[in-house]
C-alpha cells in the first residue's frame, strides 16, 4: 500500500519521511495477477483511476526528500545563502532564477526588509526593485522548482521565524501587519498579449515603413501604451509604473512592446521620432498622444487620469 506521511516543525526545521515508495508503481507480480484474474479487473480499474494521485504522491516524495536533505545540510538556511547585489539592474542576474521559491530582500545596509514567496522569483524581485528601489540593495534566493504551494509556505515560515528569533521577536519591516508597500497589491486589468505591428517576416523597417503600422494601432484602439516589455513583465521601472496606473483604474488598454525586435523592428527608436517625445513609455488615448511616464503618473496621483480616457 502506497503512502507518504510528512512531519514538519518550524522550531526544529526538520522533516521526517515516514514511508514512501521508490518507484511509484505496484510490484510486477501484483500487476500480472491483476491482469490475468477476471475477478481483479475492477480493482485494476480503480488503480488506473488513482494513477494521477499516485503521481502526485511520487512528485511530493521527491520534493520532500530534497527538502529534507537540504535541511540536513543547512542549505535552506537563510543565513548561509549568498547575498546577490540587485542594485543598478542587478535583478537581471542569472543567479536569480525564474523558478518558484522563496526570497529575502535587504536594503543597501544589508538589513532584511522583506521575505517573500513566488512562483517566479525573478519577476517578483524585479517588481520590488521597480516599486521600492531605495529599499532593494541585495537579495537571497532559494529556488524550489517542484515545490507545491504548501512547500513554499513552509519555507517562507521558516525564514520569517528565523529572523524573528534572531531579532528578538521582530518581523521583517515589509512583513508587518497592514504593511502594503511590499505586497503585490495592484489591481490587474484583463490579461492580453501585446500588439504586434508586423508579421515578423521583416527584420528591419524604416521609419516610413513602420509609421503607418503605428498609426493603425493608435487608430484602432482607444488606449495604447507603448512600453518596454509586456504588461505582465515590464522591463523598466517607468513602464512598470505606467502599467500599474492603468491597471489600478481597471481600464481596458493595449500594450506594444518596443523591445520586440521581431514583430516591432526598430520601434524603440522610431517611436521617439513618431511622437517627437524622447522617452518610453508613451500612452495614446482617443488617437491622441497623452504623455510619457511623468505626465501619466502625475495625472494618476492627482486623480485626473481616468477622466482623460473618456
Amino acid at each position: 500500500m502506497l503512502g507518504i506521511l510528512l512531519a514538519s516543525s518550524l522550531v526544529s526545521h526538520t522533516y521526517t519521511l515516514i514511508h514512501t515508495d521508490e518507484t511509484g508503481h505496484l510490484p510486477p507480480l501484483i500487476m500480472r495477477t491483476l491482469q490475468l484474474s477476471p475477478s481483479r479487473q475492477s480493482a485494476a480499474a480503480a488503480n488506473n483511476n488513482n494513477n494521477s494521485a499516485t503521481k502526485r504522491q511520487k512528485r511530493r516524495s521527491v520534493v520532500v526528500r530534497r527538502l529534507s536533505a537540504r535541511a540536513d545540510e543547512g542549505g535552506d538556511d537563510m543565513s548561509t545563502l549568498p547575498l546577490i547585489d540587485i542594485q543598478f539592474e542587478g535583478f537581471n542576474s542569472p543567479d536569480i532564477p525564474a523558478s518558484p521559491g522563496i526570497y529575502a530582500i535587504y536594503n543597501d545596509k544589508k538589513e532584511l526588509q522583506y521575505v517573500g514567496l513566488s512562483r517566479k522569483i525573478s519577476a517578483s524581485i524585479k517588481m520590488h526593485c521597480f516599486e521600492l528601489p531605495a529599499e532593494c540593495g541585495f537579495a537571497k534566493v532559494l529556488p524550489m522548482e517542484e515545490a507545491t504551494k504548501v512547500d513554499l509556505q513552509d519555507g517562507w515560515k521558516r525564514w520569517v521565524m528565523a529572523h524573528v528569533s534572531e531579532s528578538g521577536g521582530s518581523l521583517p519591516p515589509g512583513n508587518t501587519p497592514k504593511n502594503e508597500l511590499w505586497a503585490d497589491r495592484k489591481k490587474r486589468g484583463p490579461s492580453k498579449p501585446s500588439l504586434r505591428l508586423t508579421n515578423g517576416m521583416t527584420p528591419d523597417m524604416s521609419f516610413d515603413a513602420l509609421k503607418p503600422k503605428i498609426q493603425e494601432a493608435i487608430d484602432e484602439h482607444k488606449i495604447v501604451a507603448f512600453i518596454k516589455g509586456t504588461r505582465e513583465e515590464p522591463e523598466c521601472g517607468y513602464s512598470h509604473r505606467v502599467v500599474n496606473a492603468l491597471n489600478s483604474l481597471l481600464l481596458d488598454f493595449e500594450t506594444v512592446n518596443v523591445l520586440d525586435d521581431k514583430y516591432n523592428p526598430n520601434l524603440l527608436y522610431v517611436m521617439k521620432e513618431f511622437s517627437d517625445w524622447p522617452t518610453i513609455p508613451q500612452v495614446y488615448a482617443n488617437k491622441e498622444f497623452l504623455g510619457g511616464h511623468d505626465i501619466i503618473v502625475k495625472m494618476f496621483e492627482k486623480g485626473e487620469l481616468k477622466d482623460a480616457f473618456k
